[in-house]
């Protein structure tokens, strides 16, 4: 009778044991599910910004194909120079820019500075696609549609970039606080300026023999 309490009673610890163990693999799985790398989201920013860049290039192209069609549409009204020379700045800017900012953040690891750059020219190229397009701007041509899109997608990629600035920022902060906190600050080095100075050593008096 005694043995089989026993059998009975490790069955149950076992049992426990591996419910215990589910449990703490279930809440590990959904921690990673749902916190994801910042490394990894940068990555996943570049590769599809790499995508983006040379398809609005070609929609800007596009769209100054067919800039005569287009006179009463909002997107080639007032200064159509004007117009003409901020799309083709900005089709410089996707052409060769963002390709070397783009490799330039990857090289680096995604370092702060790289990244800002590209954070930075990027910004710069949403605020001209928006000065080509403004809001209220017809969508019904195709050009027009593609445009807007693509617009659409840079800002979302542009605000991917400013969260992984964000956090990159907050866990060096949440480093270098946990350092002071530890007592590892770095130490101050005091450097006195007031010593004396070593007074030299008296000459020997040479005397006649």
């Amino acid at each position: 009778m005694a043995t089989i309490a026993r059998h009975a009673y490790c069955r149950v610890l076992t049992m426990v044991f591996a419910l215990v163990c589910s449990i703490g693999l279930f809440a590990q799985s959904r921690t990673a599910s749902t916190s994801g790398s910042p490394a990894r989201d940068l990555n996943s920013t570049l590769t599809e910004l790499t995508r983006v860049a040379p398809a609005t290039n070609q929609d800007l192209a596009i769209a100054q194909q067919h800039g005569p069609k287009l006179q009463r549409v909002e997107f080639w009204r007032g200064d159509k120079a004007h117009n003409a020379q901020v799309s083709e700045a900005l089709q410089r800017n996707l052409q060769f820019a963002v390709p070397s900012l783009i490799h330039d953040a990857q090289t680096s690891g995604g370092s702060l500075s790289t990244t800002f750059k590209l954070y930075r020219d990027l910004t710069a190229v949403c605020e001209s696609m928006d000065s080509l397009l403004p809001p209220g701007s017809h969508e019904s041509k195709p050009e027009l549609v593609a445009l807007s899109n693509d617009r659409a997608d840079m800002n979302r990629l542009r605000e991917d970039l400013y969260s992984y600035l964000q956090q990159r920022a907050v866990a060096i902060e949440s480093k270098s606080a946990h350092a002071v906190s530890a007592g590892r600050a770095p130490k101050k080095i005091i450097v006195d300026d007031n010593i004396p100075d070593k007074p030299s050593p008296k000459k020997r008096r040479i005397t006649d023999q």
